[in-house]
């Protein structure tokens, strides 16, 4: 298979199901293993997953409740994972969705459609402030970075956003740089009775 990642660039990369034990192709559990090497099995370019979804063609797609994903399809979703931690790491901390104490079901899921509406406000408050040029594409590394020549500014991101945002909403904050956050106010005194 093809790898193409975000700079442009691609690598052949190659995968197989494997067995072991009771983990194969048409187990529960399916076993995987990609790689960019498959003569030396480098420590950096192969994966060894384990997943449940099944093979196509195979006696457990039927009745699976998850579709069938080639071996293609597996190493693709293997390969985004940093973006979708990148993306939850962000949520969790940035936003909050880990800041809940409550209990219940719908307490958890209303403090997550909070957190959506609020990751929602953001990147619309950042295209209000920065609309995209026509014609406009975002910048890749490639010869002209190696050569030192300057790059376009990079396309717009969430957690950049996130920064600009805060900052019009508190302008004494520098967020996420560990700096001011403004004036400190005393905290009130509480007697006790």
């Amino acid at each position: 298979m093809t790898r193409t990642f975000r700079d442009g660039h691609t690598e052949t990369w190659w995968a197989a199901d494997a067995r072991l034990g009771w983990w194969g192709p048409d187990g529960f559990t399916r076993l995987v293993v990609a790689t960019a090497d498959p003569g030396t099995l480098p420590d950096k370019a192969t994966w060894y997953l384990a997943t449940n979804l099944p093979r196509p063609g195979g006696p457990r797609e039927a009745d699976s409740p998850h579709p069938a994903a080639s071996l293609a399809e597996i190493t693709r979703i293997y390969g985004i994972r940093h973006w979708t931690e990148q993306g939850y790491k962000q949520v969790k901390d940035e936003l909050g969705w880990a800041d809940f104490q409550v209990r219940s079901d719908i307490a958890i899921r209303r403090h997550q459609a909070l957190v959506n509406c609020a990751f929602s406000f953001c990147w619309a408050a950042w295209f209000a402030d920065h609309p995209a040029q026509p014609g406009a594409a975002a910048p890749r590394p490639g010869p002209a970075a190696e050569r030192g020549e300057p790059l376009a500014a990079a396309p717009p991101s969430w957690p950049r956003a996130l920064r600009a945002v805060r900052a019009r909403l508190s302008p004494g904050s520098r967020c996420s740089a560990g700096g001011t956050h403004g004036p400190r106010r005393p905290r009130p005194r509480r007697c006790k009775p």
